[in-house]
């Protein structure tokens, strides 16, 4: 006779889920047990909407889309050249004073270091 995965003698080699070293009156009530089918939904399922809508719910179907969004048009000027990453390690005085130059003069801080270059005459291309 066959053995189940615990080294037991299995009556029913063919179970694959280890029930076969159970009682025979345990085995065949496990076997017995059969999932619940799913309830018929109604076929009307507009009916069912209006009279839910009737008592105050609101249907859960997919609403109608609304109107695309027109077209994305950027509002700021492509840049002119790609950008690279520029990191420096200052002083602290030195760049709180280039944040405190930027800030006050409403730069970001490449157009503020554009500006610095300008005002000492350096090319920037």
């Amino acid at each position: 006779m066959p053995e189940n995965i615990h080294g037991v003698p299995d009556s029913d080699a063919h179970d694959e889920f280890g029930f076969g070293s159970l009682p025979a009156s345990t085995r065949d009530r496990i076997r017995q047990i059969k999932p619940a089918s799913p309830p018929e939904l109604p076929v009307e399922i507009a009916r069912v909407d209006a009279a839910a809508e009737n008592i105050g719910f609101r249907s859960r179907e997919v609403a109608p889309q609304p109107e695309p969004y027109p077209e994305f048009v950027p509002r700021r000027a492509l840049r002119p050249e790609p950008r690279i990453p520029l990191n420096m390690r200052t002083p602290v005085s030195l760049g709180n004073a280039f944040q405190r130059f930027c800030e006050e003069n409403r730069y970001s801080y490449p157009e503020g270091l554009a500006e610095i270059m300008r005002r000492a005459g350096l090319p920037l291309k």
